[in-house]
């Protein structure tokens, strides 16, 4: 154990050579000044910087000390344990020098040329410099490697008031290639700058209207002036080009901190449109004009005060524990280089005297009705720590409605909307297809929703009594408070007509809802003559004639055959008349035979073939019969409109009053669909909630007693037979095969919301995903016992002959005895009629 301890010890003090603390060693920093990209300022910059340097650490670094090594090229060795390194050299040998400096685990800091992406911000610090006026491509490339905007394709507008190396260079910074930034696909447009008014505007409208913005996409980019971006706003407003899919960055390209007050653009702001503009605050007054001595000397101000700032903390630690524990928790050297990089930012955000400042803004405006727009600050740019975001650079493209509660009108319409309320009227608790769409995009939308019902918008009452969800009383007032604007949109169910009601639109369909008809379930018919259904009524016919053509036909062919006076038989009796001929071969079709057979082969084969047949009709009959006892015997439903329509004289049918059906018959040309109106009877809208009561069973029970059909939509059909299942505990209606006139159903939203390709965007999503056919099967009836009934289908179960299967065969049995017994009657009238003939026939006669 001792040996371990030892060990251990050394292994220690290995670690802290490689790493040596502040407090015992001074810190060392090596200044690459790369005399190549440097050139004829070389020298004068590396005595001024070394001065500087020497004279801060001099003033300004009051715990430890610092060696500062100096190089004029990039080729140094690392191993000599710096603690950071200092860079002012090319763009490629500063991410060169930054990638060994990153395996080492040094602090790292570069002054370096425009047009170069900046180091990783979690790891070092970047400083572009150049001339002033020549940051915008500096600009564009940090909002493309920052993520500002998650582009594919931008468009390009420009005025030539920009150099052409300036345009090259800008669009250079959006589709060069950088390591884990997708590059831009760029269409780069030129316009003329036009000093008149009337000409610039000529000349950006033929611009914009020849974009194809639906192949190049709607995402601007317009480097332009201050009044060439005012004309340009308007124009695009107007060509209907500024909505809220697409997303226009204005860079004003002549501003400074003396003209770049952008307020009076704000009425020039609309709600919905994602406007963002970057200009120049720029103090042309400051001492420190971008020039790369002054840069250096604040990195460098920095750097001592954030070491120093790092010194200060390891003694205050180091002096509340002991020498052994401080070896063991001393801070190592990516530890250390995180401190001082944080030290270093903070320090530069706070103090940092280059003042090219370019200001980031966009509207903000999400309520309902624009009250007031503002113009918020975003972000602002710098050479030395480029942008500094405070928000998204498009606030309603990233965080959506952000965070807003907006208001949403509804009411109870299931399975569209389904309201809870309590004693007072007020919503405890909703669902149905509607919110379930409506939740998912306030999810993705970044939004909270506030219900309103119709009762608590101040409307006038409406005299219409009908409950369909176009003509009710809710659904009046709920259009009338969205045309007017009071909500965001309306949660509730609306058909989407060709002349919608003024002041509203349509969301694109969130269900198709095809119509159907409802009729009573097929009647199963009388089984009184089961017995009879096996064969219809010309075989039973054929089948008579049969029987009694081949009675005279067996007593012909045995009469007059030479078979018999040939072998000298005598033809009395048995088949010699033609009555026991008739029985005999109705005996044979019962499968009963008879005494006497021909002996003649010519009768044998009348009598044989007469069995085959026999063999053949009984089999089929039997088989048959089977079936029909098995098999219910019902009446010949009516399935489709064209069957409804031959049945007219059978059926009456209801279409509901004033319903999007109504109106597509009137305005169709099919003669099936006008004879459907002609012959209908215009009725209210029946829901399952209102079967019944008493209209509602009125109706339900001419379709279920006197031949009437209901006309509806197939899912409310559904939901209305389930009601009645629920009431009567039978299976009574089914639905016709056939669906017809689909009707498409919407959300609705103010006519003048520019929110309404956005909410289409969401809603295509979730019909794609297939969200929306989820969430509705959720709210249809559940299947139960009638579920197979409903759509004239019916389920085959054993079935056990009963009384009404065979009433059929007691009547042929009572027929069978009453005609017995009215033969026998005859009979006995007859011979006794005979009798009393005889007897006064053969009365002697008396004088």
């Amino acid at each position: 154990m001792q040996l371990w301890f030892v060990i251990l010890c050394l292994l220690g003090r290995v670690a802290a050579e490689d790493y040596p603390s502040l407090i015992t060693s001074n810190a060392s920093i090596a200044v690459v000044l790369d005399h190549q990209f440097l050139k004829d300022q070389y020298q004068g910059i590396t005595d001024e910087l070394k001065d500087y340097i020497k004279e801060l650490a001099r003033v300004k670094l009051k715990h430890g000390g610092v060696i500062v090594h100096y190089y004029s090229w990039t080729a140094i060795n690392l191993k000599k344990g710096f603690l950071a390194v200092f860079s002012v050299t090319s763009c490629e040998d500063t991410w060169s020098l930054f990638k060994r400096v990153q395996d080492e685990q040094m602090l790292f800091f570069a002054l370096t040329e425009v047009d170069c992406p900046r180091l990783p911000s979690n790891a070092a610090i970047t400083v572009t410099s150049s001339d002033t006026g020549e940051e915008l491509p500096q600009i564009v490339l940090d909002l493309r490697t920052e993520k500002a905007f998650n582009w594919k394709s931008a468009i390009l507008l420009h005025d030539n008031t920009l150099s052409r190396d300036m345009i090259s260079r800008v669009v250079q910074s959006m589709t060069s290639q950088i390591d884990g930034k997708p590059s831009i696909s760029v269409t780069l447009i030129k316009m003329r700058h036009e000093t008149n008014e009337y000409l610039r505007r000529k000349e950006i409208y033929r611009v914009l209207s020849k974009l194809p913005v639906k192949y190049i996409g709607e995402n601007f980019i317009v480097i332009v002036t201050t009044d060439t971006m005012t004309t340009m706003a308007e124009a695009a407003r107007d060509l209907h080009m500024s909505h809220t899919l697409a997303q226009w960055l204005y860079i004003v390209s002549d501003t400074n901190r003396r003209n770049g007050n952008l307020s009076t653009l704000i009425n020039e702001l609309f709600e919905g449109e994602n406007i963002a503009y970057i200009y120049n605050r720029t103090d042309d007054g400051t001492h420190c004009q971008n020039g790369i001595l002054c840069y250096c000397k604040e990195l460098m101000d920095a750097f001592i005060l954030a070491l120093d700032a790092a010194v200060q903390e390891e003694f205050d630690v180091a002096a509340q524990v002991s020498d052994e524990e401080w070896e063991a928790i001393r801070p190592d050297r990516l530890q250390r280089r995180d401190m001082l990089l944080r030290h270093m930012q903070q320090h530069i955000t706070a103090h940092s005297k280059s003042t090219d400042l370019t200001s980031n803004k966009d509207d903000d405006n999400v309520t309902t009705v624009i009250e007031n727009v503002d113009l918020l600050q975003v972000a602002f740019w710098r050479p030395i720590d480029g942008f500094m975001f405070e928000d998204a650079l498009f606030p309603h493209i990233q965080h959506g409605f952000r965070g807003k509660e907006l208001s949403i009108l509804t009411y109870h319409n299931p399975p569209w909307t389904i309201l809870v309320t309590n004693a007072s009227g007020a919503v405890v608790n909703y669902g149905g297809l509607l919110f379930d769409i409506i939740g998912q995009f306030a999810k993705s939308k970044n939004f909270t929703i506030r219900i309103v019902l119709p009762g608590h918008v101040k409307e006038e009452s409406s005299n219409e009594t009908s409950t369909d969800m176009m003509h009710s009383t809710s659904a009046r007032l709920t259009l009338s408070a969205v045309a007017k604007g009071k909500v965001a949109f309306a949660a509730a169910a609306f058909s989407i007509l060709s002349d919608p009601p003024p002041g509203i639109n349509y969301t694109i369909p969130v269900s198709i809802q095809p119509y159907a008809f409802m009729i009573a379930r097929p009647r199963e018919l009388s089984r009184a003559l089961l017995f009879l259904l096996p064969f219809t009524t010309d075989t039973w016919l054929c089948l008579g004639f049969a029987v009694i053509f081949m009675g005279p036909t067996l007593f012909i062919i045995h009469r007059i055959s030479p078979f018999y006076d040939a072998e000298d038989i005598t033809r009395e009796g048995g088949l010699s008349t033609i009555h026991n001929c008739l029985w005999y071969v109705y005996g044979a079709l019962l499968q009963q035979g008879g005494m006497y057979l021909p002996r003649a082969d010519s009768g044998r084969l009348v009598v044989g073939t007469w069995w085959i047949v026999v063999l053949v009709v009984v089999t089929t009959y039997s088989g048959n019969l089977v079936a029909f006892l098995t098999f219910p015997k019902l009446e010949i439903p009516v399935t489709t409109v064209s069957e409804l329509l031959l049945n007219r004289a059978t059926y009456t049918w209801s279409i509901n009053k004033g319903s999007y059906l109504e109106r597509e018959l009137k305005n169709s040309d099919d003669p099936k669909y006008v004879s459907l109106l002609k012959g209908a009877e215009l009725t209210s809208s029946l829901t399952a909630m209102e079967a019944n009561n008493m209209a509602g069973a009125n109706l339900l029970n001419r379709v279920r007693k006197e031949r009437h059909v209901m006309v509806d939509w197939k899912l409310r059909l559904n939901y209305i037979m389930r009601a009645d299942t629920v009431a009567t505990d039978s299976c009574d209606f089914v639905l016709g095969f056939e669906e017809f006139m689909e009707e498409r159903i919407a959300l609705i939203v103010p006519g003048a919301s520019p929110y309404l390709p956005v909410i289409n965007k969401e809603i295509n999503r979730m019909q794609k995903a297939g969200l929306i056919s989820k969430w509705l099967s959720a709210y249809l009836p559940k299947r139960d016992r009638c579920w197979q009934s409903s759509v004239m289908t019916w389920e085959v179960n054993n079935h056990t002959v009963n009384l009404s299967d065979m009433q059929g065969s007691f009547f042929v049995l009572f027929l069978g005895v009453l005609s017995a017994t009215t033969v026998l009657l005859t009979e006995w009238f007859w011979n006794r009629r005979n009798k009393k003939i005889e007897q006064v026939v053969i009365q002697p006669y008396l004088n």
